[in-house]
Parts: structure tokens; sequence; C-alpha cells
């Protein structure tokens, strides 16, 4: 057989736009989305930086939940890399796997190096891969580091493959389940049933990859291996219950596992892609190398295996097994979302000298940019009657888009002058639109400060407490990190029970005796936030008295609480500024 499924050359010229679109991706990530990562939280309780009783549901989360990301990071804040300098460092990588998942998948397709390098500026600034099914999607500047990476990493992987890097992109799938297991996981199906679909030519055509996924396969092995060791003492607890606590989470509390909708823009793209991708392996698959037939496959495979997912959403929590509700099945569907751009683009850009496809993707990309979800839009006065006109709705762009591929596809192409005229002024719109979004993009301020102990006087006092733990107020989220101070919860994320059910009967406690709300029945406005709403939780804790207070030091440790500054509590002010308040509890 033969096993040439892209020139070297073609090669080659994918690792410059992985080389190229990653630098791009990290400068913008870690000068203009530069934001906290919980990654480094959990790595300052790896790295022993903080420490918590051995029963506590928040240590037993950082201590439970796997990934490689914690271990990396642990390894650098025990070097002394700052947690800012950290959480920077890692939203330039957030931005770097994003924007070389997006660049390869649309080279895979269309051998278009400056298109494939422009795009994900158009996606990001036009924010048209925002589209999740109950989970969000974000190409770099939140504080959610595994849902990025994983999702990102699941594209990346594509993207090599349908550019014919099959080791780097075996040794990426390999390693995987170590950056995120579930997608890794999920990622891992899909591509053995795509491997299967046509077993003998692709055993042959595959074979360059496979030492490089059993080399990441052993560093995925590896990092479990570390996980189990140092999580050997981490208390747990039976099936029964840990599914009783789970259930209720997701039934109540969970906003990410709430039933699916089966009607959303998500859901179009992913049926958008199956059909494209269809249409394309049965008419059309000359226009592409194998590599790309492989990549296409993959498309199929996702959007076939994930629709059928978001039913399972919809099945009360007691008939999902616990395992498959840790795994939050419906976010698989984001995976053709993500790809759903670059898929269109390439496959538009592999329509080579088709004045209509050139005229399609030029058109595409201004709609993007104009589109209601652009960024362009930020900060501006109401629309205008002219401005209503053209701010479309991103999925009404989508479907035409795809209709036009189709059209653009399937007529003759035109080959005079006169039309070549009009393919490359179209091209030249194109890369404009491009070159429009990285000027508008150079140009953000920074999205977010970043404040911990070392710069903030007051989270400085929190630091400067050496005894017991730090209670916070409402939907305070990544306190630990900013402060190096055990909490006794996280209010902003009490999700950590769907990954690490032997906390709940300590949360449930928790809550109950500390912030007055019942794990399994909580108050209207705590439903489906995933965590404690500041106006639920002000009210209770302004009637503790003194007495109260000291009692909850007694009980469970705490000697200081962080509110909100318009908070009013019965105890004495520690510090405070113009949006904090400390408090300590007196012995």
């Amino acid at each position: 057989m033969e096993v040439d499924p892209r020139p070297a050359a073609g090669r080659h010229r994918a690792l410059w736009v992985l080389a190229v679109s990653g630098s791009v991706g990290f400068a913008i990530g870690i000068t203009r989305f530069a934001t906290w990562q919980v990654a480094v939280e959990s790595a300052q309780v790896v790295a022993g930086l903080v420490t918590y009783p051995a029963d506590h549901p928040f240590y037993i989360y950082h201590m439970k939940l796997w990934t490689v990301a914690h271990q990396v990071c642990a390894l650098l804040l025990w070097a002394g890399v700052s947690e800012i300098a950290l959480s920077k460092l890692v939203s330039g990588m957030l931005g770097m796997v994003s924007f070389q998942a997006l660049s390869l998948v649309l080279f895979a397709f269309s051998e278009d190096l400056l298109l494939a390098i422009g795009a994900p500026l158009v996606i990001l600034y036009t924010q048209a891969a925002i589209h999740g099914a109950n989970y969000p999607i974000a190409l770099m500047g939140t504080d959610h580091t595994y849902g990025v990476l994983g999702l990102s990493t699941a594209v990346l992987v594509v993207g090599l493959l349908g550019a014919g890097c099959y080791r780097l992109g075996g040794f990426l799938l390999g390693l995987a389940p170590a950056i995120h297991p579930s997608i890794g996981g999920w990622l891992a199906l899909v591509v053995a049933v795509c491997v299967l679909w046509d077993f003998r030519r692709l055993r042959a055509e595959l074979q360059p990859g496979l030492p490089w996924f059993l080399v990441g396969s052993a560093v995925t092995a590896l990092s479990l291996a570390v996980l189990l060791v140092m999580a050997r003492d981490v208390p747990g607890i039976d099936r029964a219950e840990a599914s009783k606590y789970v259930s209720a989470f997701v039934n109540t509390w969970d906003d990410h596992r709430r039933p699916a909708s089966l009607i959303s823009v998500a859901t179009i793209l992913n049926v958008d892609a199956l059909v494209l991708a269809l249409v394309w392996l049965r008419w059309f698959s000359a226009d592409l190398s194998r590599s790309a037939v492989f990549a296409l496959r993959i498309v199929v495979a996702a959007a076939a295996l994930s629709l059928p997912l978001i039913f399972v959403s919809w099945l009360p929590s007691s008939a999902v097994p616990t395992p498959l509700l840790m795994l939050m099945p419906s976010r698989f569907v984001n995976f053709n979302v993500l790809m759903f751009v670059p898929l269109v683009l390439g496959l538009l850009g592999a329509c080579r000298d088709n004045a209509w496809a050139k005229t399609a993707a030029a058109g595409f990309l201004c709609a993007l940019f104009t589109s209601y979800r652009s960024m362009i839009w930020d900060g501006r006065p109401a629309a205008g009657w002219l401005e209503r006109q053209i701010q479309f709705n991103p999925w009404h762009v989508f479907v035409a888009v795809s209709i036009a591929l189709v059209a653009a596809r399937a007529t003759p192409r035109l080959r005079d002058l006169r039309w070549r005229a009009v393919a490359r002024a179209a091209r030249a719109v194109a890369l404009a639109v491009a070159a429009a979004c990285a000027f508008f993009i150079w140009f953000l301020p920074p999205i977010y400060e970043l404040l911990d102990r070392t710069n903030n006087p007051l989270y400085a006092a929190a630091a400067a407490e050496r005894e017991g733990l730090l209670a916070t107020g409402g939907t305070f989220h990544l306190v630990q990190l900013y402060t190096r101070r055990p909490v006794l919860l996280d209010g902003g994320a009490l999700d950590g029970i769907t990954y690490a059910p032997a906390g709940g009967p300590k949360t449930a406690r928790i809550l109950r005796d500390v912030y007055g709300i019942d794990f399994f029945d909580p108050p209207e406005e705590a439903r489906r936030v995933s965590g404690i709403p500041h106006r639920v939780n002000k009210p209770i804790w302004e009637r503790y008295s003194r007495l109260k207070w000291q009692e909850i030091r007694h009980d469970f440790g705490v000697t200081q609480v962080l509110t909100r500054a318009d908070w009013v509590l019965d105890l004495p002010i520690e510090a405070e500024d113009q949006f904090l308040k400390l408090y300590r509890i007196p012995r």
C-alpha cells in the first residue's frame, strides 16, 4: 500500500502553521486575556503550599481530580514561580492551543497557510465558537482551565491527524486523557471508531504515529500513577452514598448538567457538520488528501456519538450511572461546535480556483465580523437602523454558508481571467477581515488585573493568618489562590462534589451549620447556579451573633471571614477596602 497521506512539504507547512498560530495565540492570551487559572489553585495543594485537614471536601477535590496540568503547575510553584506569573503562563498556553487547533483544522482541509493563521483571530474577535451546549466554550480569558485546554487539545489532535502529522497527533492523542480524562477518553473512542471504519488501509497509513501514541499513553499512565500515590490516604465513600450526593447536586444545584436544549445553536451546528462531512465523503472526497478524509470521518463519528448524549441529560439522575453523570455527557456536543468554522472555511478552501467558494468564504468572515456577537459592537451606544440590519444572527450565518458551500462545490469552476480576478479579490477581502480583527484585538485592554496577597493589602492580611480556615461569603471563587489560605468552602464552585463525591457529607454539614442552607433542598435562588448566591448568604450571616461565630470557629476551625464591603457581621474587622471586608472570629 502507498503510505503517503501528504507530501513532506505539506507536513512541514503544517508545522509552520502550528508554530506561528501558537505564537500569536500565546501572545494574545498572556497580554490581553490573562486571568486566574483554577488549575493553579489545585496545584497549590498538590505542591504542599496550602494544607487542609485530610477529611476536608476541598482537599479531597484537589487531590482526587486528575489532570497532568495540576502536576506540572505544582512543580512550577514548588520551583518558586508565583501564582500570578503561572496563571499568566497558563492563560497564554490556552490561547496557544486554541489558535493551533483552529488553524490546523482549517489547514488540513485547505492547505491555505495565510487563512489558516488568520482565521482564529476572526473566530476569537467575533465570538463565533461560544455556542456551547450547557457548558460554555471559550478560547481564552476564563479561569476554567480544564474545559478550554481539554476541548482545544481534542480539536488540535484532529487538525494534526488531518494534516498528516501523525507522530505529533498520535502523541497528543495518547496524552489527551491526562489533560482532560473525560474529553480525552471520548476523543480516543471517536478516533478508534474511525480507525475501524477503514482498518485495512489506515493500519498502514497511521503506522508512523503508533509509537508516539504509545509514548503519550505512557505519560498518561505515569500521571495517573502519581495521582494514585499522592491520593492514597484521601478518604473515600461507598458507591451508594456517593450516588446520593452526586444525584442531589445534579438535580438541584448543577447548572452544567441540566437537560440540554434539543434545539440550540450547538445541536444545529452538529447536525450541519454531520451533513457536510457526509456529503463530502460521499461525493467530493477527491478534493482532499487521505489524511483530511480521516479527519472528516472524525467529524462524522463525533456528531453521531455526541448528539444522542443530549437525550441522556433528560433522564432522571437516578437512572444514569454516577460515572456518566461525572463525565457531563452533553459537553461532548461542543467538539463539533468548535470545529465548525474552521471546517467550513477549510472545505471552501479545498474548492481550489473556485470563485464562488472564495466569495462565500469572504462573505462568511464579513458576516461574522458584523454579527451581533462580534466584539466590534462592545461598548457602543444602542444600534441604529443601519447597524441593526448588518448585525446578523450567527446561526443564520452558519446555515447560509453551509448551503453556499455545497452550492459552490456543485457549480462548475469558472477559469477565465475575469473569474480568477474575482477569486483573488475575495481572498484579499477574507485576509483583510483577519487583519482587521488582529488590529482590534491588539488594542483591547487586558480583561483583568491579577491581585493576590503580594499586591493587595487585604489579601495580604488574610495570608498573614497562620491558623485555621477562611470562610468566604456568597459566590467568592478562587480565594485560596489569592491568599494561599485554606478555605472552608468555595461558594462560587460547589461542583467539586461531582468529581470527588467523598466530600459530599462534609459539604452538606458545612452548608447546613455555617451557611444555613439545606444541601438536599436549597432555596430557589440557589438552584441551578452551582454556588451560594450573595443575596441568600448575606441575611443569614448578618443574623448570626458573635457567640454563633465562635461556635463555628470551634466546630470548623474558621478564624477569619471574607465578605463584600456592604455586609455587616457581628465580628471585629481586621482589614477592609472599597470592595471587601475581612473579619476575625475571636476565641
